[in-house]
């Protein structure tokens, strides 16, 4: 074994700006996005003065969505989604969601003391208000190959972008009458916590839309879509029942959320009945799963928290 020689290294190895600068890895998005995360907490800070926390709770609000945007494309690494798409349902989740839900949430006039009421009246607009611009672009876009993977990608950024609105909306509205140390503390919480919760139940639903866009016939499209809108208003209902939110029931359903999210994310198979033939086929995978999975053998035959 050879020891180092008493000379340090030339200045290109120590600092190879050369290489860096034509290196693909620092010419990345990703790279740029992890960047500007970094740099946006002081940017905020040192350049918006606003009376009215407006400005400064939206950055931050974008900050927190971006930062969880990141961690949801390492977990589902969606195959057909580009920055048009993205930014299609950026813009039609932040022109419809909040003032779709809000209307809805009124009109219905719950509360979250009663279990039914809380998934009727807060987790169904939410979702159903989340879950729209997926539905539209998956409409506007039918030529397209959108696996589920790829719709539940699109309904967790739309959910990214319902929670940083949601929590622009309760600090704009809330705060000011109510900034104690517990307000504080549940301001922070929406900022960082909110958005992902939302994004996840809004993934769920759009992984059901993708499931629905395989079909032609209305019973299965209406019997997927009432899934992808039922299953996880009701985690958002139990999440903001009275007797849950804020104890470990409310941890527990925001594990199993999260949970619940990952398997459709990494390993849910969707499945279409190959075409007719004299003898019985295998169903054809449309869309494998990222991580190995054994197939089965088939025989012939509103103060709440979020």
């Amino acid at each position: 074994m050879t020891t180092p020689g008493p000379r340090l290294p030339d200045l290109s190895v120590l600092f190879p700006f050369r290489t860096w600068l034509h290196h693909p890895a620092l010419r990345s998005w990703t790279t740029w996005l992890f960047v500007a995360l970094v740099a946006t907490p002081p940017a905020v800070l040192a350049l918006l003065d606003d009376a009215t926390y407006r400005s400064e709770a939206t950055a931050f609000a974008a900050y927190f969505a971006a930062a969880w945007f990141l961690v949801l494309w390492v977990i589902v690494r969606p195959r057909n989604i580009h920055g048009a798409l993205l930014a299609q349902v950026i813009a039609l989740a932040l022109l419809l969601e909040m003032p779709l839900a809000t209307w809805l949430e009124e009109l219905l006039d719950g509360g979250n003391d009663n279990l039914f009421e809380s998934v009727l009246t807060v987790g169904v607009p939410e979702e159903l208000a989340k879950a729209l611009p997926v539905i539209l672009l998956v409409f506007l876009h039918r030529r397209r190959v959108l696996v589920p993977r790829d719709t539940l990608f699109l309904g967790a950024v739309s959910g990214l972008a319902f929670g940083a609105a949601e929590a622009v909306k309760y600090a704009i509205e809330y705060m000011p009458s109510d900034l104690g140390r517990g307000g504080a503390m549940v301001l922070v919480w929406r900022f960082v916590a909110g958005p992902i919760t939302h994004a996840l139940w809004a993934g769920v639903a759009g992984y059901f839309v993708g499931l629905a866009a395989q079909y032609r016939a209305p019973q299965p499209v209406l019997v997927l879509a009432g899934l992808g809108i039922g299953v996880p208003a009701v985690l958002h209902g139990l999440n903001n029942w009275d007797p849950v939110n804020g104890t470990l029931l409310w941890v527990l359903v925001d594990a199993f959320s999260a949970l619940l999210f990952v398997a459709y994310a990494r390993i849910g198979l969707v499945a279409a009945p190959a075409a007719a033939a004299p003898a019985p086929l295998a169903p054809v995978v449309i869309d494998p799963p990222t991580a190995p999975i054994a197939l089965p053998q088939h025989g012939p035959g509103r103060h709440a928290l979020v």
